[in-house]
């Protein structure tokens, strides 16, 4: 069975349709393919929605999306119309995008607010 390696990138982001955030805020994640060039990787097309909560932070959801992200670096059977035979598919992260505040979180590092900030840990 042949197998096809996937690298993926997920941009992590807190997002609202107000002009502040501090109403209606939403925590997203959103997948696109890695391999593919970047101008093509900005258009809506080849962007993937993965999760979003207003409920939930990101830190709450990276559970179940971790689950998922292992199931697929494990490879995922299924068709392919060009070898017209079933493939192995192998998903992996690649790059994770976010803002400094959103990379803190999901990293539980206090960033600049701690009191002796170190990059190391």
């Amino acid at each position: 069975m042949p197998v096809k390696t996937v690298p993926l990138n997920l941009f992590l982001d807190d997002t609202s349709g107000n002009t502040t955030k501090k109403w209606n805020k939403f925590e997203s994640c959103v997948m696109s393919l890695a391999a593919m060039p970047f101008k093509e990787q900005c258009k809506v097309e080849n962007l993937f929605f993965v999760c979003t909560s207003n409920k939930l932070s990101i830190t709450e959801m990276l559970p179940e999306l971790v689950k998922d992200l292992g199931a697929l670096e494990k490879g995922v059977e299924m068709f392919d119309v060009e070898y017209g035979e079933p493939v192995l598919v192998v998903g992996v992260v690649h790059f994770l995008m976010a803002d400094n505040p959103m990379h803190a979180a999901v990293a539980c590092s206090l960033g600049a607010k701690a009191r002796l900030p170190c990059r190391k840990c």
